[in-house]
């Protein structure tokens, strides 16, 4: 294949990537999770997640995970959450893990299958369409600090050093930029 082909694909790709991301209702929101880049925290509160996330919080500083086990980035994510539960409660943050009412019973078996020990709650249908249909893809996770303000979120792949800057958000410090986004 000559330069010309694959600059001609790489740009239908960009086309079509863009022509899917028109069609969400928050552009900016898409194209960040597509790239992989933190979502601003207007976006990602603007979702139905966000009162979710809130009312599990329950009054203490808390890192609220939203997945799907359908999800590939969200499967790759469950491990490193799960490394993050045992540092998170020893520096006072709670870590809580939701999925959507319908995937409840897969996802308790997914972990089961692979040995993970998850604490998995459901979002009792409350989601809108388009969370769900971002949850398809990518983990949300918001960060709330103690009087139930979102302070701080991410969408895409969660790292241990990504959760580690929303649990350092959710106490009350800046975020890592690197991480999240305000």
């Amino acid at each position: 294949m000559n330069g010309r082909g694959g600059v001609g694909i790489a740009a239908g790709i960009g086309v079509g990537m863009r022509a899917w991301a028109r069609r969400l209702a928050w552009p900016a929101l898409a194209l960040a999770l597509v790239a992989g880049m933190p979502a601003r925290a207007a976006d990602l509160a603007a979702l139905s997640a966000a009162p979710v996330a809130v009312q599990l919080a329950a009054g203490s500083p808390a890192v609220v995970v939203l997945w799907t086990p359908g999800c590939m980035a969200c499967r790759k994510s469950l491990a490193e959450i799960e490394r993050f539960v045992a540092m998170a409660a020893k520096d006072g943050v709670a870590v809580r893990t939701v999925v959507p009412a319908g995937v409840y019973d897969d996802a308790r078996a997914m972990l089961a299958q692979r040995g993970l020990t998850l604490s998995v709650v459901t979002d009792e249908n409350r989601l809108d369409p388009l969370t769900l249909r971002i949850l398809l893809d990518n983990p949300l996770a918001y960060a709330v600090d103690r009087d139930g303000k979102i302070v701080a979120t991410r969408g895409g792949l969660l790292g241990v050093w990504v959760l580690e800057g929303l649990a350092h958000a959710a106490k009350g410090g800046e975020p890592a930029e690197a991480a999240v986004s305000r």
